[in-house]
């Protein structure tokens, strides 16, 4: 049996634009871990396109959709990444993206907040809380731990 992990630092972007504007992905990183068979194996993920309204006055008109070709998985084993990408791991040929889409925001401290998003991969939508922060520097960092 297959146990998938994956730890999502889907939400380290350096935004531009004013609090509550949408703003514009500057820089990114997307890692994960996948755990089968009792082995960890880590990689990225490139090309995060993403749509970011977030005013922290505002949490209910927030929304952030976010999304990452499975084509550009990295391992640092090219074989490995060929077959992360066939039908019984990400299956890239009928499901060519990952995507994570907000529902709701709460706050948790200062500077720090949770949302519930939908994280659908391989057409699959899975509701996940994701813990994350905002700097003054408009910096989001979180990460998803995922188990399934």
């Amino acid at each position: 049996m297959m146990k998938l992990l994956v730890g999502l630092g889907w939400l380290c972007w350096l935004l531009a634009g004013a609090p509550a504007s949408s703003r514009q992905v500057k820089e990114s990183v997307i890692s994960f871990q996948i755990v089968n068979a009792g082995f960890t194996v880590e990689g990225t993920l490139a090309g995060l396109e993403a749509t970011v309204q977030f005013d922290p006055a505002h949490l209910d008109q927030a929304r952030i959709r976010a999304s990452v070709p499975v084509s550009t998985i990295h391992t640092g084993i090219g074989l490995r990444d060929k077959h992360l990408q066939k039908p019984d791991w990400f299956d890239a040929e009928k499901y060519p993206t990952i995507a994570l889409q907000s529902t709701a925001f709460r706050k948790t401290g200062p500077g720090q907040y949770e949302g519930t998003f939908a994280l659908t991969m391989k057409g699959i939508a899975h509701d996940v809380k994701l813990p994350f922060t905002v700097s003054a520097a408009n910096e989001f960092r979180g990460t998803l731990a995922s188990t399934g």
